[in-house]
């Protein structure tokens, strides 16, 4: 799985908003409620209860997300189209991987031990899950080695 071409982390922002900016996050939000590709046009328009962007704006963002492979442009006639590239819980999961993947590269000790007790201080039933998810990790790497 190719990994997303993010910009940056920003762990003070909520939601999308951590990987993504505040318009970009909206539009995505939009395109994925829909069942169908959308216009540039088609996003000002739900935009406009939230905020009154330019339609240019939005047309340069959705070429952004584009270029980002968030979103998957096709042209019909003169109107180009947008659908996501990945659901809501694929892009989730590749930022998750993404950024853990990042810390145990350079933190990993730490990352690690601090993982464990946040997850024990939260939950106690998240403990166990680890728990189960190290059990499991373990035989699929005893199945790999065979």
């Amino acid at each position: 799985m190719k990994k997303l071409n993010l910009s940056g982390y920003r762990p003070g922002k909520p939601g999308l908003e951590k990987v993504l900016g505040s318009l970009e996050s909206e539009i995505m939000e939009i395109i994925w409620r829909k069942d169908e590709p959308v216009t540039v046009r088609d996003v000002v328009d739900e935009l406009k209860d939230s905020r009154d962007p330019a339609y240019t704006t939005v047309m340069t963002i959705m070429g952004r997300l584009s270029s980002k492979k968030l979103l998957l442009k096709d042209k019909k006639g003169n109107t180009h189209l947008f659908s996501p590239a990945l659901s809501r819980r694929e892009f989730t999961s590749q930022v998750v991987e993404g950024m853990i993947d990042d810390l145990l590269t350079d933190f990993s000790d730490t990352a690690v031990s601090h993982f464990i007790h946040r997850a024990g201080k939260q939950d106690r039933s998240m403990l166990e899950k680890l728990e189960q998810a190290i059990i499991e990790a373990r035989e699929n790497r005893d199945d790999d080695n065979r």
